[in-house]
């Protein structure tokens, strides 16, 4: 990764103007996610007390600040994105057998896969019930179609996988629908939510979605860069499991017929190919495509900090710039 182009602020100190009602929201989420099947509930408590880094719901309450800022409003909302978040990774997790999530197991290794799919399914309905507690219809049906988009940004990795060939406008779509799309969401909610000027909503919108497709690169790019015990759970995932990711796909445009016969045979494989794999991973690395992706989420991080020019200058303003140079410097 390229050297740090802020100050390197941790994000508990960019988020520190919102940083006492984030706290809130996990009294929300357990308020909420009640079930009366224990082993449901006990792995459901240990999603929420494994918290991550709330950055959805701190996106929506730093873009209501410019204006009303009414908590009260704001909380249930800001806690249905988080609870939505955390569905689609229960659902990511058994789409992908994965075992272990932000460095501890997932629902899958003490659920059987139908138990796992009905309680992600538990979540999205939870989350559904919380975005209607705002009051506020458009805020909802912002939610709504951030739900939809998810859905749709999942269904194209499904029918994506282990197909060599994917453009980088597909993946482009792709990110968008699976992580933008939320982002956006948040900080377009917390803008209605403020009763913001409409030039305002649209610019907080823009932002989160720039944001969200830096945070996604970074992702997989971290996905093939940093150690499993960096990351939570195994690295060189995407790969693995035969998806396509931007560093892979910059690395294919100037790869030779064998080295594209071997990403190709990791990727469509049916077999596991861990020592191939491996292999690969090392090459994408040493190609330079990492870093063609880095400077890729560099200029969405860019256009996400553009958009708040207009925006007065305060602390709130100062956190959502550090924010986007944070998703593009982070580690982890």
């Amino acid at each position: 990764m390229s050297a740090s182009v802020t100050s390197n602020l941790t994000l508990r100190q960019i988020l520190a103007p919102v940083a006492g009602d984030i706290e809130q929201i996990d009294d929300v989420l357990r308020s909420i996610t009640t079930i009366d099947y224990p082993l449901v509930q006990q792995g459901m408590e240990a999603i929420i007390a494994a918290g991550g880094k709330r950055l959805r719901p701190a996106i929506l309450f730093l873009a209501a600040k410019f204006n009303t800022y009414d908590l009260e409003r704001l909380l249930p909302m800001s806690a249905a994105i988080e609870l939505l978040h955390t569905a689609t990774l229960v659902h990511d997790d058994t789409i992908d057998r994965a075992l272990m999530r932000r460095g501890l197991p997932t629902l899958n290794t003490f659920l059987d896969e139908g138990t796992t799919v009905l309680a992600g399914d538990y979540l999205f309905a939870k989350s559904a019930v919380l975005s209607t507690m705002g009051g506020v219809q458009r805020a909802t049906r912002i939610f709504a179609e951030a739900l939809v988009a998810i859905c749709e940004g999942e269904l194209e990795q499904k029918f994506a996988s282990k197909h060599l060939h994917t453009s980088i406008e597909r993946y482009y779509k792709r990110i968008y629908s699976k992580t933008a799309a939320l982002f956006a969401a948040a900080a377009e909610i917390g803008a209605v939510l403020s009763d913001a000027p409409e030039d305002q909503v649209r610019s907080l919108r823009q932002y989160g979605r720039q944001i969200g497709m830096a945070f996604q690169v970074i992702d997989d790019i971290l996905d093939m860069q940093a150690t499993s015990q960096e990351l939570g759970k195994p690295s060189g995932a995407d790969l693995r499991q035969g998806t396509v990711t931007l560093p892979t796909i910059i690395y294919l445009e100037t790869a030779s017929n064998s080295e594209r016969e071997g990403v190709r045979t990791v990727v469509e494989g049916e077999s596991r190919h861990d020592g191939l794999a491996s292999e690969i991973l090392a090459r994408i690395s040493a190609s330079g495509a990492l870093e063609s992706a880095y400077q890729v989420a560099r200029k969405f991080a860019a256009e996400a900090k553009e958009t708040l020019a207009g925006f007065p200058d305060m602390p709130e303003r100062k956190a959502l710039l550090d924010l986007a140079d944070f998703a593009v410097e982070r580690t982890f």
